[in-house]
């Protein structure tokens, strides 16, 4: 996930790209520092559940909480609304009565959920590197900067290569952990080598961008969220799954 490489600090801007940081509501500003924050305290309190004797049951309801708030965001479409709620309340009354022999295998939780995301997004994108697409990373540095140049386009669509293979590659390693290791090894390989592993990854594109661009302008982080977050909306309200 390229940061955005900016080819000219002074030049045209994409529409939007122009407001002020102060003319944004905090929420849009800072929202993602409360995401990361929401997303570490989970990974430690599920990292701490799988390690804690006697805390099956407790991880077994922190692994499933993410399946049912999914199923829950489908209640924002009046279409799924009535389904997904009736399906919630079913799997958390089944979860709830029988707690105690699920959370014997409280372990599937965690893995479905690791791995099922990895291998999510190295499908997302992936599927963005087939001809006539456009590469996701390529869409997120166009979404700060507008149109890029024929060789940003070739490095941005090299970084969508590099983060399908490691998506690919944490998922296929999530597998035969989960598979061939002790609970623990694998839960410390998802819960905390994987947020280390992403963190390498961004510093290292960073550097790999500097490297073969020097002479340009790099956005900051704020500015891949902001490109992030405009291309993941678009996407969504594509797929109807906002309005």
């Amino acid at each position: 996930m390229s940061s955005s490489p900016l080819p000219n600090p002074h030049g045209p801007a994409a529409p939007g790209a122009g407001k002020t940081g102060a003319a944004q509501p905090l929420a849009q500003r800072y929202g993602w520092v409360a995401a990361v924050a929401a997303f570490v305290t989970y990974e430690a309190a599920l990292h701490h559940a799988a390690h804690q004797h006697g805390a099956e049951i407790t991880a077994l309801l922190l692994g499933a909480a993410p399946f049912l708030l999914l199923a829950l965001s489908a209640a924002r479409q009046p279409a799924w609304r009535v389904p997904a709620l009736l399906a919630v309340a079913l799997a958390a009354a089944a979860l709830w009565t029988w707690r105690t022999p699920l959370a014997l295998h409280f372990g599937w939780t965690y893995f479905l959920q690791h791995f099922g995301m990895n291998a999510a997004l190295a499908a997302m994108f992936g599927r963005t590197l087939r001809h006539g697409h456009t590469p996701l990373c390529s869409q997120f540095a166009a979404a700060v900067r507008g149109p890029l140049s024929p060789e940003l386009q070739r490095y941005t669509r090299r970084v969508t290569q590099a983060w399908t293979l490691f998506f690919a590659l944490t998922a296929a390693v999530s597998a035969v952990l989960f598979a061939a290791a002790p609970m623990t090894t694998w839960s410390n390989f998802a819960n905390l080598g994987t947020p280390v592993l992403v963190a390498l990854m961004f510093i290292a594109e960073s550097a790999c961008r500097r490297l073969a661009m020097p002479g340009m302008a790099h956005a900051g982080v704020l500015e891949a969220v902001r490109g992030y977050r405009a291309v993941m909306e678009k996407r969504a309200e594509q797929a109807g799954l906002l309005r």
